[in-house]
């Protein structure tokens, strides 16, 4: 696939994601419309951690999280793949052996066991939301490499 191909298929992707952003167990029930602003200000990072999940959906093909953070260990995944989409904020994200700059509108595909990590770098946290593959079990499926 071409690399223009591949991120048209990512935004695709990821813009399906957030269709179907409705709470767990409602799929197909009814559609409910959330206000990124509004849950990050219902569940605020607490200031003794770097980073913080808001489980906002689970469908039979994807779940759909926003993480709020200002660093997230260098970690991977057994059993799923990720597309993260920079909401809010600049960072520095490091992804696989390379490491780039991030920024609001950024779209990231990163395939399971894959190593990943982000800085923010900014005044403000990063928020991402993550769409992440069936069968993520995050205490189980994450592998921390760094102390």
């Amino acid at each position: 696939m071409k690399k223009g191909g591949l991120l048209r298929l990512m935004i695709a992707s990821a813009a399906l994601g957030i269709l179907l952003w409705l709470p767990a167990g409602t799929a197909g029930e009814k559609i409910e419309v959330f206000s990124l602003d509004q849950l990050l200000k219902g569940k605020p990072l607490p200031p003794d951690k770097t980073a913080h999940a808001i489980p906002v959906t689970k469908v039979p093909g994807a779940e759909l999280q926003v993480i709020e953070m200002s660093k997230i260990r260098l970690h991977s995944h057994k059993q799923e793949d990720h597309i993260v989409y920079i909401a809010q904020g600049t960072g520095k994200a490091r992804l696989g052996n390379e490491s780039r700059d991030v920024k609001v509108g950024d779209i990231l595909l990163l395939p399971r066991n894959i190593p990943h990590s982000f800085d923010k770098t900014g005044t403000e946290n990063l928020v991402l939301l993550v769409i992440a593959t069936p069968g993520w079990k995050p205490l189980e499926d994450t592998t921390f490499l760094d102390k």
